[in-house]
């Protein structure tokens, strides 16, 4: 994570704080997985997940989404913008699921955004 990012503070379980301050946490822990789309984009180099990384713990929420499959905590998706790693605008999309030991933040995709 970069400098000029600040630190991710623990995430109180139980509290009412959700959204994206536990998308911070869980992505500060790697309590997060990729879907198909966002694994061949990293596969084929189009990013590394320090970027994603990065851009979700440095981003902000650009929008929600309600979620059609209805398979999330709150049934929303979140789109996140942020810095990657070299400071450029970094786009992903995800989704707080429940996993058995707990949540998970599941990333639908991830790219950098276009310039020009």
């Amino acid at each position: 994570m970069s400098d000029e990012c600040k630190e991710v503070d623990e995430f109180v379980a139980g509290t009412t704080a959700g959204g994206l301050p536990h998308i911070k946490f869980l992505v500060a822990r790697k309590r997060y997985v990729l879907s198909s789309k966002a694994y061949g984009l990293l596969a084929e180099g189009y990013y590394e997940l320090e970027d994603l990384e990065n851009s979700i713990c440095c981003g902000t929420v650009r929008k929600t989404q309600k979620d059609e499959r209805e398979d999330c905590l709150g049934n929303k998706k979140y789109v996140i913008v942020g810095p990657d790693t070299h400071g450029y605008e970094f786009y992903s999309v995800g989704k707080i699921k429940i996993a058995a030991d707990g949540h998970t933040y599941y990333v639908i995709t991830a790219h950098l955004m276009k310039r020009g």
